[in-house]
């Protein structure tokens, strides 16, 4: 590696990723990243999936220089389409490609009783071939 890519490694491995919050709104989910836990929580139907998940992308991107050792994904969502679960899908893959020996990867998928979304999780982790937590709770926040 060049002296150059490792003055900037250096660089951005100095500076802590800064945490990426965004309100809910009733098309588009909370979400809540900071260094080792990402949260995604609420109805995922936006206007512009493309213009919602580019900066998730872009946080994931930045953060898989120097991730935590465990990175806890989770994720509660009460209503999505299938084009917005593309999204998740590719951002789960990217953080899926950070498990290896010295960094896990935890990926808690929430579900209502009164609801169709486990079905939904269980066929990402089947997609993904990586195993999720399946979590039953009253109500999605």
């Amino acid at each position: 590696m060049s002296r150059k890519k490792l003055s900037i490694i250096s660089i951005i491995l100095k500076e802590p990723i800064k945490k990426l919050w965004i309100e809910q709104t009733y098309r588009t989910p909370e979400i809540k990243f900071s260094y080792g836990n990402l949260s995604l929580r609420g109805t995922f139907v936006p206007i512009d999936p493309v213009a919602f998940y580019l900066p998730l992308l872009k946080w994931v991107s930045k953060y898989s220089i120097a991730p935590a050792p465990v990175t806890v994904v989770d994720i509660g969502l009460k209503y999505t389409r299938g084009f917005a679960m593309n999204y998740i899908q590719k951002l789960l893959q990217e953080l899926i490609l950070l498990n290896n020996e010295n960094h896990q990867v935890i990926i808690n998928w929430y579900f209502s009783a009164n609801s169709i979304d486990k079905k939904a999780g269980e066929h990402l982790s089947r997609k993904l071939d990586y195993p999720f937590n399946f979590v039953e709770v009253e109500e999605i926040w």
